[in-house]
This record gives C-alpha cells, structure tokens and sequence, in this order.
C-alpha cells in the first residue's frame, strides 16, 4: 500500500513597515529590515528547518503584493494591511491556489490583521503568537522558536500551558490540534448519522454467517420510510433484511460478517445521502408555493391541505430518490412550469437525484467497517447450519 502524501506546509509571515532604502525592486526576502519582521523570519526559518518531511516553504504575507516568495522581486511601497488599496481576500484565495497551497497546514506569524487576512483563506490555520499580550511577549515567543536553549525550558508559574513552541516543533503541534480536530469532526458526523440509523453490536454466530439489528429515529412515517429503504438497499450489501413485526423502527440484519458489517457501517451514511437528496427535491416545492405561478393552484386549498400536500411530496421524493439510485436513468422527463409539484413528483425528485447521484453501495466505511468487526460477539455454536 503506498504510504499517503504528505500535506504541503506553509508559514506565513507579515510584511514589515521598515523597508530597505533602496529604490530597485529587491527579492522579497530582503525587502525588510525592521527587528519585529526580522525575529518574523527567524522563527520561520527554524520552523522550516523542523519540518521532518521537508515540505514547508516560507512566505511573506504583503500588504499590497499578497503572498510571495522569498524570492520574488518586489518593488518598494507604503501600505499597511487594511488600508485601501491592500491585497482582498479573493486575490490570496486565488494565490493560494495557483501556489498549490489551499489545503496546505498552515502557520502565520505576524499581526492580527495579517493572521484573520489568511484565516480567510484557510480557516484551520495555527497562530503561534495567539494570546500574546503585546510585542514584547510576541519577541519572547519568537525567541523561544528560533533559540529554544537561549533559557531554562523549566515553565514558570505564569506560563500559559498552550505555549508549547519551546519545548517542541510547532509542526507537532500542528499535527497534535489537527488530529483534534478531526476527532472533534468525526464525533460531530457520528451524531448527525445517528439521527438517521443506529445498530447494535454485531453479533457473529460462525465464520459465515452473523445478525445485526438497526433502529431508526424519527416518527413513525419517517422511520418506516428509513426501515424501508434500508430493506431496498440491502442486496447493494449482499444482506437480507427483516421487519420486526414487534417493533417498526427496528429491522434485522443477516449475512456474513463481514458484509452485515460493511452494511451497519454504510446504511446511515447512504440514508443521510438520500435525505439530504430528497430535501434539495423539497425545497423545490417550497420555491414554487412562494411563486407566482402557484397562485391559481392554491388559492382555494386550505392550510392543513397545503402542508399536507407538501409533506406527502417529500415522502413520495425520498422514494424516486431511492429509485433513481438503485437505477439511474439515462434520461429524466422536465418538470413543466404549470403543473403543481404534487402531480409531478417523479420529473422533479429524479431531476435531482440524477444530478446528485452517488453510489450508495459505496459508502461502507473501512475503518468502522472493521471496528464493528473487532468488538462483534462471538456465539461458539456446535452444530453447523444448515445453508
């Protein structure tokens, strides 16, 4: 399996507004001369030199330029982030693509308004001056990257405990907050899955065959629906599932384990998807009452009507959505402008599955795929059986 490529990493620093006294265009790097952009340079060029996989590149963030290379000539000038005239938000977007650097890990040093000018950019930077109650604090810090053993690494009783750049890379830090980040992501999309489907323990009888059973929330019309997607998208996963005729929000799940497995994992992913799908169909709906063209269809039909109207649509565009995943058309008929929605459910609903299609039997995930794989119960039947 080849190993996975690095993130580009970038850190930024501001400009400065001491600038050589030069009248030529000079290499950015040498433009300035002032001690605040100096220790800037300094702190970034350790924070290069830490960089274990080689990746980082160093670039000044200018108030009229945008971001540039050390390299790159520059004329002189007299401008200040946020002045009329400073570089806007879309041009750094747009440098930061063509630099290749949109989904770098970034690091600014600098002033505020140099680091919210970049977070507009890439809005999981790390500020390494944060908190730092004015620049002599700033210089400390700075300090501490670029001469790390200039003092006692022994943190005093006023040390903030998220300043970590002395005692470590700020790239390990870099790596420590993203991975907490991606935590913090990943517990948030469970949540919002759960809302569609839940599963029990994955429980493995023998080496081909194991039971699940999935819950779905929701009121009774939705978890119906769900439990009778979950039966139609079952043979994508090669398992066969069951209604509990006890309990209408719970179904059964068999198969082998692995492929129960792969389905515990997939259908609330897959059920988010189609929602999601079958909601865009909906908002459809609710453009059209809003609509003149609506008038003459609605104005004898009672509230209660209309949201009844309403709500039998979207039921009836979660299963064209189903449809059109499980058999994509080439073809969908367009919705014609005066009809009401309600009596062209299909050109609608399947408009927008068809441009929205995913794979729903795709969407197994293989690092939760093999927890539930990891944590199944396992039963030590004796007797095989019978297939």
């Amino acid at each position: 399996m080849a190993a996975p490529t690095a993130r580009p990493r970038v850190i930024i620093v501001s400009c400065g507004g001491r600038k050589s006294t030069t009248e030529q265009p000079l290499p950015a790097g040498e433009m300035y001369c002032g001690s605040y952009h100096v220790a800037l340079r300094r702190a970034a060029d350790a924070l290069a030199t830490q960089d274990q996989n080689s990746t980082a590149r160093v670039l000044i963030l200018s108030a009229l330029h945008g971001l540039v290379a050390l390299d790159d000539l520059i004329a002189p000038y007299n401008l200040r982030m946020g002045d009329e005239g400073s570089v806007t938000a879309e041009r750094l977007r747009q440098q930061a693509a063509d630099l290749g650097a949109l989904d770098a890990d970034v690091i600014v040093l600098g002033p505020r308004v140099y680091v919210e000018a970049c977070r507009a950019v890439w809005p999981k930077l790390t500020d390494l001056l944060a908190g730092a109650r004015g620049i002599g604090e700033q210089l400390a810090r700075l300090a501490d990257i670029y001469a790390p053993g200039r003092h006692s690494q022994t943190p005093t009783s006023g040390a903030h405990p998220d300043d970590t750049t002395s005692t470590g890379s700020a790239f390990e830090e870099i790596e420590r907050r993203a991975d907490a980040r991606q935590n913090v992501e990943e517990q948030r999309a469970a949540r919002k899955r759960a809302r569609y489907a839940t599963y029990s323990r994955l429980a493995i009888e023998h080496a081909g065959r194991a039971h699940g059973t999935v819950t779905f929330p929701g009121d009774v019309a939705k978890s119906a629906a769900r439990a009778g997607a979950a039966r139609r998208f079952a043979d994508l996963y090669r398992v066969q599932v069951h209604a509990r005729p006890d309990d209408s929000r719970t179904v059964d799940v068999h198969g082998t384990p692995r492929d129960v497995a792969r389905f515990l994992s997939a259908l609330p992913r897959v059920l988010e998807k189609t929602e999601s799908t079958a909601s865009e169909a909906a908002r459809l709906y609710g453009r059209w009452e809003r609509h003149s063209n609506a008038r003459p269809h609605l104005a004898h039909v009672p509230t209660a009507q209309r949201r009844a109207l309403a709500r039998d649509f979207r039921a009836a565009a979660f299963q064209v959505v189903i449809d059109v995943l499980l058999d994509r058309p080439d073809t969908v008929p367009e919705a014609t402008d005066s009809i009401p929605p309600w009596d062209q459910v299909y050109p609608l609903a399947a408009g927008i599955a068809h441009y929205y299609w995913f794979d729903p039997a795709a969407l197994a995930d293989p690092d939760e795929t093999a927890r539930i794989l990891a944590t199944a119960e396992r039963h030590h039947i004796t007797t095989q059986a019978t297939p």
